[in-house]
Parts: C-alpha cells; structure tokens; sequence
C-alpha cells in the first residue's frame, strides 16, 4: 500500500519520476485501482444523483433505478474508456516511431486520472459559496484540473514513448482531432 501511496504523491509533485517508475514496474493492478477510485469519487461528485438523472434520461418511473448497478456500469466503463485511450495513443505513436509498449501508456494513463479526485472539494467550495462566485471558481478549478490531467497524458507519452514534447502533444491530440472529425461527419449523415 505504501508503493501505492507513494506513487500517487509522485504523480502529484514529480510526474515524470512517477510515470517513469511506473513505466519501468508496469503495476496494472495498483494503476486500475487508482483509475476506478478517482473514477468513481468523481462520478459521486459530477453526477449529483445518477439513479434520478438516468431515470430522467430514459424516461423511467422515479425510483426504479438503484445506485449499485449504476456503479457497476461505470466501473465497467470507466476502465473500457482508459484501454481504448492507451490503444489509440499506442497505434499513433507507433506511427510517429515511438519505442515504448501498450502496457506502459495503459498504466501510465490509470495514474494519471488521480487528479479527478479533486473535484470533490472543488464541489464542496461551489457548494458553500453559493452564489455566481462558486460557479465561477468551479469552473476556473475544472478547467484548471482538465488541463493538468491532458498534461500529465502528455507526461506518460513522453515517458513511455521516448518523444520530445511536440510529438507527445501530437500523440494526444491527433486521436481527438479524429474522433471529432467522425463525431461530426456521423451528425452530418444523420442530418442529410
């Protein structure tokens, strides 16, 4: 546990030294811990009542749906997501000549969630400061912790992948890039 904990005060105070241990130990088991942890602390926080905003969503008689199968998609999902993510960032840097392996950008990509664990307290000041200000900080700290968790993406593909920045960025942004590219294209087929 204490490897654990160190590696997440590394990943918030020295990230390459974490990402570069990490990358060298590839420990997946600690590394889907901590991604299905922060994952699930930020679910709670983001989504103030899951079961009532599905039931809404789907159209279903209040009550019906129960936190725990919700919980257990998201734990589902959440993973699903990350080794997606790895893929797409190993298949681009693969192309851009990278030298690193799929199971150092997975794990890697789990630490780097860690960061999601604050938006509880960024919740918790939206909530005591009640008023235009809160929403305001929130989303200046939301936005603040978006860019941190892209910078340390970054930070893993560098490390894992040998590449100077540029080309880390490029890693990162080139799947974006697409995935808006079809997201749009599928909007324009559905609408002519």
């Amino acid at each position: 546990m204490l490897g654990l904990l160190d590696t997440l005060y590394e990943v918030l105070t020295a990230p390459t030294v974490a990402f570069r241990g990490v990358i060298e130990k590839k420990p997946l088991g600690r590394a889907m811990v901590t991604a299905l942890i922060s994952s699930v602390i930020f679910a709670y926080v983001v989504l103030p009542n899951p079961p009532h905003l599905f039931e809404a969503i789907l159209g279903l008689k209040r009550g019906s749906l129960h936190m725990a199968p919700l919980v257990l998609v998201w734990l589902s999902l959440f993973p699903l997501a990350l080794v997606i993510q790895a893929g797409l960032f190993h298949a681009v840097a693969r192309l851009l000549h990278g030298r690193g392996g799929y199971p150092g950008v997975l794990c890697g990509l789990c630490f780097a969630t860690f960061p999601l664990v604050f938006f509880a307290p960024l919740a918790l000041i939206r909530a005591l400061i009640d008023s235009t200000l809160g929403q305001v900080l929130y989303g200046i700290g939301s936005l603040i912790l978006i860019l941190w968790i892209l910078w340390l993406h970054i930070a893993v593909v560098r490390q894992n992948y040998g590449f100077r920045l540029g080309r880390a960025i490029a890693t990162c942004l080139i799947p974006a890039f697409w995935a808006v590219v079809l997201l749009l294209a599928a909007i324009l087929w559905v609408a002519f």
